[in-house]
């Protein structure tokens, strides 16, 4: 098998862009991916199956991954996480329920999952990946809380901004399906929210 060469200095830089200022020095990334397995993913793969316990911390190294549930057998999306971007089902990861949602890449991606236990236990050893794990549970809450704050008072067009201003050039690199779902309307409505923007087919 091919080893996975990770540019940690390009890693860490996106994690803080996502988290803030946290410590990813050398020997705190050496310890985090020490309990780290690499997975190298095809698109449409299932990271994590609906049913599954959530038991591991993700983060993209490279690709895209989506969060989704069903509704009324309809697409839901949730989340999407790209490069430097962290990704898990906070309640099953912090229950042990059964994900009530699926993740998947939407591109060949390399992913990075941090075991649930390991993890726990570098956090009783180390201020530093103790507030880098605080600081994750308070993002995950955050984006949480703009999604419903999103779904509640945000027009389909804000949304759609809004969605690029988190991650720009997201909306370039995944299908008109996946963005109608996330902002909820047809794909009729979200070309007419693109050509408002200005962006050609």
């Amino acid at each position: 098998m091919k080893r996975i060469i990770i540019n940690k200095k390009l890693v860490a830089d996106e994690i803080r862009r996502f988290l803030g200022p946290v410590d990813l020095s050398d020997e705190v990334l050496s310890k985090l991916f020490k309990i780290a397995t690499i997975d190298k993913v095809k698109k449409h793969h299932i990271v994590l199956p609906q049913g599954a316990q959530c038991d591991y911390l993700g983060l993209v190294l490279k690709g895209m991954v989506q969060i989704y549930h069903y509704l009324d057998n309809k697409l839901v999306s949730d989340f999407f996480a790209g490069e430097g971007c962290g990704f898990f089902d906070v309640d099953s990861f912090l229950t042990d329920k059964p994900a009530e949602v699926t993740i998947e890449a939407l591109e060949p991606s390399v992913i990075a999952k941090f075991d649930k236990k390991k993890f726990i236990e570098l956090c009783n050893e180390d201020p530093r990946i103790d507030l880098i794990y605080r600081k994750i549970l308070q993002y995950a809450i955050s984006m949480s809380n703009e999604r419903l704050d999103s779904l509640l008072h945000e027009s389909a067009e804000e949304k759609y901004v809004s969605l690029e201003d988190r991650m720009p050039g997201l909306t370039s690199r995944i299908s008109s399906i996946n963005i109608s779902s996330y902002i909820g309307v047809t794909q009729e409505t979200l070309c007419r929210i693109k050509s408002k923007q200005g962006i050609l087919f």
